[in-house]
């Protein structure tokens, strides 16, 4: 066996090497209806383009003068949604991606799950979040993101409206490939990390209006309370990267 098949062969098994890698195909998109809940949304990025059904993010984000969205760091290739963060010069600040279904899929509770992995780089976050269709904030269900300090800890944030929080989180290395879920219904959110419920809130705080789903990465400004910045050890590209995405509506009772 060549060398370079040997590796291929080796990364296939581990679920990739490096940038860019080949989910492994241990836990494939769902298919059909789930018991209570009807689909409405699957993607598995096949092709080589975005489906029309997402919006990719143009400009700099709210809050944030050091980040940046360009659609040119949204690619789809070999089955995978990437995300790529990296440095530009001519900008000056560090450039990354996101997408929304917002002209899609809006809904009022849902359950939506996501397969992923991160490579690591301090300052580029990530989150899959669910936001409100008519762009006010709060409300916001964030049920995965980290603040960029590392891929070890999962974080699921309820901002209710009026400013609270409802905060929980998860430890896992995720620079490997998870599945990442939400089911949200009224008055309570359930989190899922690999199929199994990992938190649940039951709150008339939970928020009761139309929402669509968004994933992103973005590097944040220094000094941010919570989110950290890109240093030197952070590498040239930081990748998110999705494999499949899948939504489902609430079935009346």
């Amino acid at each position: 066996m060549g060398r370079w098949v040997g590796l291929a062969l080796v990364c296939a098994l581990l679920a990739g090497c490096g940038t860019g890698r080949v989910p492994a195909r241990e836990s494939a998109m769902p298919t059909g209806d789930l018991a209570g809940w009807r689909r409405v949304l699957s993607d598995d990025f096949a092709g080589t383009r975005l489906s029309d059904r997402w919006l990719a993010y143009d400009g700099q984000p709210s809050g944030d003068p050091a980040g940046w969205f360009d659609p040119a760091h949204v690619t789809v290739s070999g089955g995978v949604l990437t995300i790529r963060g990296a440095y530009q010069k001519a900008r000056k600040r560090w450039v990354t991606g996101g997408i929304s279904t917002q002209r899609s899929l809006k809904q009022t509770y849902g359950k939506y799950e996501v397969r992923f992995r991160a490579d690591r780089g301090r300052g580029i976050a990530y989150a899959f979040l669910l936001w409100p269709v008519d762009d006010s904030w709060p409300p916001e269900i964030d049920f995965a993101e980290d603040n960029g300090a590392g891929r070890d800890r999962l974080h699921g944030t309820v901002h209710a409206i009026g400013g609270s929080q409802i905060e929980n989180s998860v430890a896992a290395d995720f620079s490997q490939w998870h599945v990442v879920g939400v089911e949200w219904t009224p008055g309570r959110i359930a989190y899922t990390l690999d199929g199994k419920v990992w938190a649940t809130i039951h709150d008339d705080r939970v928020p009761d209006q139309p929402m669509a789903l968004a994933l992103q990465s973005q590097a944040w400004y220094c000094g941010h309370t919570w989110q950290r910045c890109p240093d030197s050890t952070t590498p040239a590209t930081v990748n998110l990267q999705v494999d499949w995405v899948v939504a489902y509506a609430r079935r009346a009772p």
